[in-house]
């Protein structure tokens, strides 16, 4: 059986095909740009090719995600919470609590070993404790996504951004640019400011190993180190954990497709 799992996020759309549950087949994403159906399609042809399939050959779709009601031919929709946790438990079965700084908000659970989500907490409204920021630092500050990371590494005496206010918090960044503070060391105040913020999510469900990261951010290195060093603990980081909503979706589509198909049968007469 093949099972495809869509995560319909606010700036990326996210797909995985998962065979009997287990095997990993294929991973796609793409901007969402404000047409998440579209982006969708375009994941699932991605998908499709890569594994060298028909759309028809994907038994079932799952999908996630603040859009996942916009996909018709769904055969379910599940929250970004059960699906980001089981995605994690996937990856790492010993995972006992997930973070998950996304484009427009971080949130952490606690899990069981079966992946229930047993508690969650997520961050206010305002994009300064989420991956939007980020993406905003990267404009004003003109670095590249991909390079804010790797630059990071480099600072020496990092410095942390006080405004939990986004536009307030981009003053800030600004008045250190022209105070002169070496970039190395802004870009990874930013980290610092985000991890600080998800230890508090983290400290509110209860921090205990293992913590998996998941999402966006698992691709930035100066994220990743500075979470290791705000919680004083390792990390579960592995690259498809940036597609650990979508293969949550797939493997809780897998388990209701066998209940489907093993379910005994009404007899007639």
């Amino acid at each position: 059986m093949i099972t495809g799992g869509l995560d319909l996020g606010a700036g990326v759309i996210k797909g995985v095909l998962l065979e009997d549950g287990r095997r990993l087949l294929a991973t796609a994403s793409a901007p969402s740009r404000g047409i998440p159906v579209q982006a969708a399609r375009h994941v699932l042809d991605t998908l499709g090719e890569t594994a060298n399939i028909a759309p028809d050959d994907i038994d079932y779709l799952c999908t996630t995600g603040f859009g996942r009601y916009a996909i018709p031919e769904r055969n379910l929709q599940v929250s970004d919470f059960t699906s980001s946790a089981r995605g994690a438990v996937f990856l790492f079965p010993k995972t006992r609590l997930v973070v998950d700084v996304g484009t427009q908000a971080s949130r952490t659970m606690s899990i069981s070993e079966t992946g229930k989500v047993l508690k969650f907490k997520m961050n206010e409204k305002c994009a300064a404790g989420a991956g939007r920021f980020v993406e905003r630092c990267s404009k004003y500050l003109q670095v590249p996504l991909e390079e804010m990371g790797p630059k990071a590494l480099a600072s020496e005496r990092p410095k942390l951004i006080s405004s939990v206010c986004a536009v307030l918090a981009e003053t800030e960044i600004i008045n250190n640019v022209a105070e002169g503070v070496p970039l190395a060391d802004i870009l990874m105040g930013v980290f610092l400011s985000l991890s600080q913020r998800a230890h508090s999510l983290m400290r509110y469900v209860g921090i205990q190993p293992e913590v998996t990261l998941v999402g966006g951010l698992v691709r930035n290195v100066g994220m990743v180190k500075a979470l290791h060093d705000t919680i004083g603990m390792d990390l579960n980081v592995a690259p498809d954990a940036y597609y650990a909503a979508a293969l949550g979706s797939a493997v809780l589509g897998h388990a209701r497709l066998q209940k489907l198909t093993t379910a005994p049968q009404g007899v007639g007469g």
